[in-house]
Formats: structure tokens, sequence, C-alpha cells
């Protein structure tokens, strides 16, 4: 089964919901969103809503990872929010009906990898000289990591860090697909199709939605 990858949505629902609609080939392909779904953008809550549903639906076939947003959320305190955007975030999911701790606990259970034999895809790649790169508390692991990539015998594929040039880019030296396109910029939300075995079938990018511009 083909693969559908798509970058870091940041809150764009409307871009998020045009990508999966207008790409998506459900019978034959398994859908993964690699993290940063949420903040940002201006409707993350309505993202959340929308990823679960197609769960509901699809089952195994979409798969959500966590990314470094999703983790600052799940460390944050709940009383007392230390950060702005956890704060922002906590109070739309209350004002649309959903449980604080709930979505704590779901961003708690969220994966931090995708693989299978020759593929990888996390949020933010393992880096080329990263100790532990499966540990959340690690600021160069998986979800935070910056830096270059260690080239794996598996093709990557990571978000985290926005590309120039607007639409994914594969870097030969590191064996690994950037895509994260800015999204919440107001530029494009992007996403490959792999093969099972990592070849690249296809990039697709959908254009930021006027509903998703930032305010």
């Amino acid at each position: 089964m083909n693969l559908l990858v798509i970058g870091d949505v940041h809150g764009c629902y409307h871009t998020l919901k045009q990508l999966v609609e207008e790409h998506w080939d459900v019978e034959n392909e398994l859908l993964i969103q690699l993290g940063d779904m949420v903040n940002k953008g201006s409707h993350s809550i309505e993202c959340i809503k929308y990823w679960q549903q197609l769960q509901a639906k699809h089952g195994d076939y979409v798969v959500m990872l966590r990314g470094n947003h999703e983790q600052q959320f799940v460390k944050d305190n709940l009383e007392h929010p230390r950060d702005l955007e956890n704060a922002l975030l906590q109070r739309d999911a209350l004002a649309q009906g959903m449980k604080v701790k709930s979505l704590r606990k779901w961003f708690t259970h969220l994966p931090l990898g995708w693989e299978n034999d020759d593929i990888l895809v996390t949020h933010a790649g393992v880096a080329k000289n990263g100790i532990n790169p499966f540990s959340a508390e690690n600021k160069t692991g998986v979800l935070y990591n910056k830096g270059p990539l260690k080239c794996l015998k598996k093709l990557q594929v990571k978000g985290h860090s926005i590309v120039a040039g607007d639409k994914p880019v594969f870097v030969p030296r590191e064996n690994a697909w950037y895509i994260d396109t800015g999204a919440w910029t107001k530029k494009y939300l992007s996403a490959i199709r792999l093969s099972p075995k990592g070849e690249m079938l296809k990039a697709v990018r959908v254009k930021t939605h006027p509903e998703d511009k930032r305010k």
C-alpha cells in the first residue's frame, strides 16, 4: 500500500481538509500526518476533530504522529499554562466542547514515528550526531531536531523546518525528504506520495486556504 505523508498543518483546517479530499486515495493509501497539527494557525481544534473523524472511519489507515507542539501541550501545566499557544489551544478546546485532559491524553498516545522496512517518518528526523532520538525529552531527538540528519538505509521523511522554495525538498546526502512548506505562513500545505519501498511517486501541495490565513 502506498503512503501519503502530510507535513506540518499548524491549525490550517480548511487547507488540510482540501488536501485530504482532493489527493488521498482512500482505497490504496495509508494517510500519515507527521505532527504539529496544532498552534500558530486559527483552527487547531477543528483540525483535531477532523483527524479523529478520519481515524474513526478508516482506522489504522489514518496515522498522526506527535510533533513538538503536541509534546509541549502534554508537558505544560493545565491549571496555569506557561506557554501562550498552549493557553489558547486550551481555551479553544473548552469553547468547542472538548475536554482538555482528553486532548492531552490523546496527544500523549501519539507515536513518535512510523516505519516499515524502507521508510521512517518522524516529525523532525533522526539527527546526524544525535543520541536516543526517540526520547520525547531530547532536544536533538525526532521531536525537536533542527540539525542535519543521519543518512540511514531507510528513507527519512520529516517536517518541522520550513523549506525554501515552497515545495518538498529531497536531500540526497541524508536520504531524506523535507516536507514542511509553511502552511500557517500563508504558503502551502504539502504532502508526498511514496510507494511502500520509498519510491517517490508524487509531491502534492495546496495553497493555504483564505479561511486559514493567520489572524
